[in-house]
This record gives structure tokens, sequence and C-alpha cells, in this order.
């Protein structure tokens, strides 16, 4: 079962998430991010940490940061120490950081469906 964080997005809202380690269809680590409101009970889909980048190689434990729609919290996972900056790769007008994800991060963390981990 992976770790709940307390999240404050850049206008005020406050959150708790939850990230699942998943997969991108074509192979490559992605990293789902689910939310819940202070006060309910109920998780929804908050947004994809990671982005998919056809044509660009990534390590193992090593995906895209989202920084594009995600930065506060892609920024926030880099404080944390659960992943470290290895490159970076530019899409149209974007530039994504290519980063490395601490084992904490992937196995304590992540919460993985596929080995039946539920939220």
């Amino acid at each position: 079962m992976g770790k709940q964080i307390e999240y404050t997005d850049p206008y005020g809202n406050d959150y708790t998430l939850a990230f699942e380690k998943a997969a991108y269809v074509y192979g490559g680590l992605a990293i789902e991010v689910h939310c819940k409101e202070r006060g309910s009970e109920w998780w929804e889909p908050y947004g994809t940490l990671t982005k998919n980048l056809p044509g660009f190689a990534t390590p193992q434990d090593g995906a895209f940061l989202d920084a594009n729609n995600l930065g506060p919290l892609c920024d926030r996972v880099m404080a944390e120490g659960w992943a470290e900056q290895v490159g970076e790769a530019r899409s149209g007008f974007c530039i994504y950081p290519l980063v490395e994800f601490a084992d904490k991060f992937l196995d304590e963390v992540c919460y993985d469906a596929e080995k039946g981990d539920q939220l």
C-alpha cells in the first residue's frame, strides 16, 4: 500500500494525494495521481505525473515529468527527494525533465494496483 500525502495546489485547494505506479501501453513507467478533497471519502483522478514521449529513451525507473501541467507537484516530488533529474527533452513548446525515481518513492510512496494494492 502506498503512502498518502497532503497537498495544497496553487489555487489554495487542499487535497490528499495517492500515487499509482502504472505503465504506458507501449512500455515505460507511468505515475497516475489520485486525489481526495478534504472531508471527502471518494477518490478521483487528479492527473498523470509523468509524460509519455515516444522516441525518447528513459531509464527503467525513470520517466519524463509533466512539468507543463503539474509543475508545482513535480517540484514537490523533487523536493521530497523522490526523484532526481537526469536529463530533459523538448516536445512542442515544452521542456520535460527526465527523472529517475528513488526506490523509496516507487516501493513505499506509490501503490501498485497490479500487485493488489488499493487506495
